[in-house]
């Protein structure tokens, strides 16, 4: 009988074993995590901060990445935000803002090669754009859209809208706020 209890205990030794592992383990990836995204908040408070004192009355709303796997290793999303602003007589205009950061300069330069070599959807016009080290405007039919997608160092942005002075002026004050070294 004895011997039972004892193979018993330290069945249940095991277990919690086991399960402790696992909980020191899932913590252990969560404070990795935690630590990452903390080690890119800089940017995105300068950001935002410069948003505010330049776009006084300018709300931002954060997002969701969803979307097609990177064409790069490593690529970390910083932020995904919606900025708008609404008028007293009810118009509305907004931006969209997307900051990813990547190991080195040559994967920022992978990023964009989509739109440099012109694979964009039907309907879009691209053409280069000074910003950054390397920036790109893209119309929509017409100018119904516009967006820029630039690098500057290992950050890469993309900064979208319905009117391209918004697209332009926002995508100036995300790059002046970045860091080279």
């Amino acid at each position: 009988m004895h011997f039972l209890c004892a193979v018993s205990n330290i069945r249940t030794m095991r277990n919690s074993l086991l399960t402790l592992s696992i909980v020191v383990i899932a913590l252990g990836m969560v404070v990795v995590v935690t630590h990452d995204a903390r080690a890119e908040t800089p940017l995105v408070d300068k950001v935002e901060n410069a948003m505010r004192s330049t776009k006084p009355g300018w709300r931002f709303t954060r997002g969701i990445f969803n979307g097609p796997p990177p064409l790069v290793p490593r690529q970390r999303p910083l932020v995904a935000e919606a900025w708008d602003h609404t008028f007293k007589g009810g118009k509305r205009e907004s931006v969209e803002a997307m900051i990813f950061q990547v190991d080195s300069s040559t994967y920022a330069k992978v990023s964009l090669s989509p739109v440099r070599e012109g694979k964009v959807a039907t309907g879009w016009n691209v053409e280069r754009f000074k910003i950054g080290d390397e920036g790109y405007l893209a119309t929509f039919k017409n100018g119904g859209r516009f967006q820029i997608q630039f690098r500057k160092g290992t950050i890469v942005v993309t900064v979208s809208s319905y009117l391209f002075p918004l697209v332009g002026r926002f995508a100036q004050i995300i790059a002046a706020e970045i860091d080279t070294p």
